[in-house]
């Protein structure tokens, strides 16, 4: 949210969208084997990205405050 918030309207720029094609570039047609680092703190805000990224990564990374979820969730 953050500054977004106050500016009516407010929309991403060129550099956003350079990087998502690159991003999806990258995971459409990356070398295998694959692994991502995907790191933050909320789960719910990535849940849409981990999804997409199991069917694509061999591995995947989960770093920030996102670990003490999946940690609490394995009973750990």
């Amino acid at each position: 949210e953050g500054v977004t918030k106050f500016l009516q309207p407010s929309v991403s720029g060129y550099l956003l969208a350079k990087e998502l094609e690159y991003l999806d570039g990258a995971v459409s047609n990356g070398k295998k084997p694959m692994a991502a680092i995907v790191g933050g703190s909320k789960v719910s805000s990535k849940i849409t990205v981990l999804n997409a990224l199991l069917d694509k990564c061999d591995k995947i990374v989960i770093g920030g405050g996102m670990v003490f979820t999946f940690l609490k969730a394995k009973g750990l």
